[in-house]
């Protein structure tokens, strides 16, 4: 699926995840030239819980129903070894995905919208100028106006501009459990959230039709009690003595307000830019979102009717990182107080609703912490 030519580009974007896929299709159906670089061969396995919760599902626009492995609408939650409760929901709450499967239907949009892919194509440096850019890969040399940074948390592109130092970053492990068929079915419609052997962080148990995807993650600090935390959450659901595959770690980092995530004629997306969810860990969302942000300032200054790309960072700032910030605060919470939060969710289905509502994108962070009321002020003192 490579592009052999070497000509100029007017974009070119670095990895071909969600991110990279959605600017390129935008993009690309406006008319421009587009050029995708993916460093593994498509379709390509990625560490990643898989959930695309319905508000992304919204952003994206389209059906995605041929790769769609389960439909969430409930949850079962465990706290320790000794508790545990579900509760559903009438709603969709998350579609669940494999990422290859995800990530080659978004590649295969952006190249029907006109988008050149070059898979299997690592690059090995980026030379960013006044004048242009110029990508390198072990192949050939590529050239463009801008280049963009979708190439997930170790970005290389963010290396190479001086963007994205020192970001808080956190750790995931993941791996998929085949699961005896009976067993198997008892999933159906249903994840599972662990809130008790991940200090700092939880574990997950999601539906993927013919298997489980289950993971743990937590503040990077805790890396070293990862894989037992990861033991305890699968013994929690009873999943101990299943086979496991394809163990992956991946970092999961968080940006904060005022992190370059632009220079001349580079910007970053999604995980490269740390947009990723403080509170679930989950990146996709604001991938998506990041990507459609960036469209119409890429376009606007290729065409000449904005000065540069700054605007970007600005959009970031004022739509997506207030809810982060949100967020940000409500993780500290559920680090400091776990035991609490299972309590409350369980006892509380207002409260129930109210986690459903924003993964449906009917809340958010920010209106949650509205609801508190007068407890606001527990939210601001932890997010710094």
């Amino acid at each position: 699926m490579s592009d052999p030519s070497s000509r100029s580009h007017d974009v070119i974007i670095v990895g071909a995840g969600p991110a990279g896929a959605t600017l390129a299709y935008e993009l690309a159906r406006q008319g421009m030239d587009v050029l995708i670089l993916e460093k593994e061969r498509l379709p390509r396995y990625k560490a990643c819980a898989g959930g695309i919760s319905v508000k992304t599902a919204r952003l994206l626009g389209f059906d995605f129903s041929s790769v769609t492995r389960d439909t969430v609408r409930g949850a079962r939650v465990a706290y320790g070894s000794r508790r545990s409760f579900a509760k559903s929901y009438p709603k969709p709450l998350i579609h669940m995905v494999m990422r290859d499967d995800f990530d080659q239907l978004l590649a295969q949009r952006a190249r029907e919208a006109g988008a050149k892919l070059a898979d299997d194509e690592r690059v090995h440096q980026v030379q960013i100028t006044g004048q242009g850019v110029k990508v390198e890969t072990a192949n050939r040399v590529h050239t463009a106006q801008v280049v963009v940074g979708a190439d997930g948390a170790r970005s290389f592109v963010a290396a190479g501009a001086g963007l994205m130092q020192r970001v808080d970053v956190g750790i995931g492990m993941e791996a998929e459990t085949s699961v005896p068929g009976q067993r198997l079915v008892q999933w159906e419609g249903l994840m599972g959230l662990d809130l008790g052997h991940a200090r700092g962080g939880y574990g997950w148990v999601f539906p993927k039709k013919d298997h489980l995807s289950v993971g743990v993650g937590s503040p990077l600090h805790q890396a070293r009690r990862l894989k037992s935390g990861y033991q305890a959450v699968l013994k929690s659901h009873g999943l101990s003595d299943c086979t496991v595959t394809r163990i992956r770690s991946h970092w999961l980092p968080v940006r904060r307000k005022g992190m370059a995530i632009q220079s001349g004629r580079c910007l970053l997306l999604g995980d490269a830019a740390g947009l990723v969810d403080p509170v679930t860990g989950e990146g996709i969302h604001n991938a998506v979102r990041s990507a459609q942000a960036a469209a119409p300032v890429i376009a606007g200054y290729l065409k000449g009717s904005i000065p540069n790309l700054q605007e970007y960072e600005a959009i970031v700032d004022k739509q997506i990182m207030p809810d982060l910030r949100a967020a940000r605060a409500l993780a500290r919470g559920f680090a400091r107080f776990p035991g609490l939060v299972f309590t409350a969710v369980e006892h509380n289905d207002r409260l129930w609703n109210a986690c459903c509502r924003l993964l449906r994108g009917e809340d958010t962070y920010i209106t949650l912490k509205r609801r508190l009321g007068p407890a606001q002020v527990i939210f601001d003192l932890l997010t710094f």
